[in-house]
């Protein structure tokens, strides 16, 4: 699960730090998997969240699940920072930027998108929470 975090008429991205080159340059939303022994999604959210970012988020709703381009599936969660985003998980975040849809548009056409189902969460978020 992941959280498009909205902030105004920004959204969040994350640069993770990858060992596979092609990766280098690509950017997603926050968030990961259940640990072992987790069942509740939300709550596995809001731990990877102030893990990765060191902040607490409100969710506002679930966008949807999304198929990344190697087949996984990912919910994802429209959120709400409570605070401001920092320090960073320096071993996995890279770095962060907080963008308007046009600009992740942009990223998305250029192929810059981690998993390929981005721009999809998005429109979504748009189409119900606009």
């Amino acid at each position: 699960m992941r959280a498009l975090l909205v902030r105004g008429e920004e959204m969040l991205l994350i640069h993770h730090r990858f060992q596979n080159p092609a990766m280098f340059d690509t950017w997603t939303f926050p968030g990961g998997r259940l640990d072992p022994g987790e069942t509740d999604p939300l709550a596995a959210l809001h731990r990877e969240i102030q893990e990765e970012l060191s902040i607490e988020i409100e969710v506002l709703g679930q966008l949807g699940v999304f198929f990344s381009r190697s087949g996984a599936d990912y919910t994802i969660f429209a959120a709400r920072p409570l605070g401001d985003v920092g320090p960073l998980q320096s071993d996995e975040i890279h770095d962060i930027a907080w963008l308007t849809p046009a600009e992740i548009y942009q990223l998305h056409a250029k192929d810059k998108l981690q998993f390929g189902f981005e721009m999809e969460a998005v429109s979504a978020y748009l189409k119900q929470f606009r």
